[in-house]
């Protein structure tokens, strides 16, 4: 798959610029903290950066299907750069916030595009393991990121938001000179220039698709605001096994995303999504009974490698259910539903986590194990219905005809 000079060249630049943006993790609310950013302050950025990144999902994906995907890429990496530079001249906390803000919409034109490049350069035989790869070089950029970040940190913040903007520049650089967009077909340009139904937007393949990434984010927005927190202060974890912890869920990521990306080409998808998400669910309720963090390590291991067998099987369904010319705003409106998990993940786990620290593990646990059941069989109707259709539809073609309907489907 490699081979795919597209699908290299995206997972590259995908890398390098997740390796900038895990660089300035570890510091950058230590720096705001050292220009007078209060906890309010601090709190006020996060939630900037979620709601933009939110609110310019479907819009970014929007301009990319008109406008182009490569172009919106270097848009977004370079506006990131630019970004991540102005750190260094900010003196007022409150601009940090504003700042953050800026950021998630920048950032929001970046994903769409490069997952709609893939799903234009694979064909839909090949997804799972195409989004395999990709799943992996991501998780590689948030493994280097953060490690990279520290070490340059301790000559100095400012080397950290440096080395960001050096990371999203080599980003560019791939994106350039190594992705080679086709000129559109009048029939394909004819298809990015119709009006795309909400109907349409969020037909059953569509919602369940939705309603999976919601699911999957609602511990990501638990993981960015009280991880540290609740492994440091109930787990007795120090920072270091803090950091071995998140290594122990990205290193089984990386290794076995590929090998799911390939099963998932193979078997039916909304199996593997049941089977594999529904098998998480327990993994929230030893999060939430330990008292200890090796069996918590132990289960971020295991997580990583029943989570890199689901993924995938999400993405390609997305992709092979996305039509050709709305495929980035469908991106968009995936990674928006994401961040709204994210969002309702982190506000609800913040006021649980008052009650009691166990609490808001289990409720993520019951939640996604919901968003799977039923993401999962709108997944299943959506294939059932697909196949009943080209059954039919191949009944009355000529054989030569019959890749064609499939892919139309």
């Amino acid at each position: 798959m490699l081979r795919n000079r597209t699908l290299l060249a995206v997972s590259l630049a995908v890398c390098a610029s997740y390796t900038g943006i895990g660089m300035v993790v570890p510091v950058r609310v230590l720096y705001a903290q050292s220009r007078g950013a209060s906890l309010a302050i601090i709190g006020a950025m996060a939630s900037s950066y979620l709601i933009s990144n939110f609110l310019f999902q479907y819009p970014s994906g929007w301009l990319a299907d008109h406008w182009g995907r490569k172009p919106m890429m270097i848009l977004s990496l370079f506006a990131q750069a630019i970004l991540s530079a102005v750190y260094l001249w900010i003196s007022d906390p409150v601009m940090f916030v504003v700042l953050r803000f800026a950021e998630g919409a920048v950032a929001a034109a970046f994903l769409p595009s490069a997952r709609a490049l893939i799903t234009d350069a694979v064909p839909s035989a090949k997804r799972g393991e195409a989004f395999g790869i990709f799943s992996a070089f991501f998780n590689i950029g948030f493994l280097l990121g953060p490690a990279l970040g520290g070490l340059l940190a301790a000559t100095g913040y400012a080397s950290a938001f440096i080395g960001a903007v050096i990371f999203r520049l080599v980003a560019i650089v791939i994106v350039i000179t190594m992705i080679h967009v086709r000129i559109q077909t009048s029939q394909e340009a004819q298809a990015v220039a119709r009006p795309v139904s909400l109907r349409t937007l969020f037909k059953i393949a569509l919602a369940g698709a939705y309603i999976l990434t919601f699911g999957d984010f609602l511990y990501i927005g638990f993981d960015i605001s009280l991880t540290p927190l609740w492994m440091h202060d109930h787990l007795g974890a120090a920072v270091t096994v803090i950091g071995f912890a998140y290594m122990m869920w990205a290193i089984p990521t990386i290794i076995v995303s590929p090998i799911g990306g390939r099963v998932a080409d193979r078997r039916r998808r909304s199996t593997l999504i049941l089977i594999f998400g529904l098998a998480q669910v327990p993994l929230y309720a030893i999060y939430g009974s330990a008292n200890t963090f090796l069996p918590v390590i132990i289960a971020f291991v295991i997580h990583g490698v029943v989570y890199s067998f689901m993924q995938p099987a999400v993405d390609a369904h997305l992709a092979s259910s996305s039509m050709a010319g709305a495929r980035a705003r469908i991106q968009g409106l995936f990674s928006a539903f994401g961040l709204a998990g994210g969002f309702v993940g982190a506000t609800g786990s913040s006021l649980f986590y008052v009650l009691n620290f166990r609490l808001p593990l289990y409720t993520i646990g019951v939640a996604f194990g919901i968003c799977v059941l039923t993401g999962g069989i709108l997944v299943r109707i959506s294939e059932s219905r697909s196949n009943a259709s080209t059954r039919t539809d191949i009944g009355n073609v000529k054989p030569e005809e019959i890749t064609t309907i499939h892919e139309t489907i």
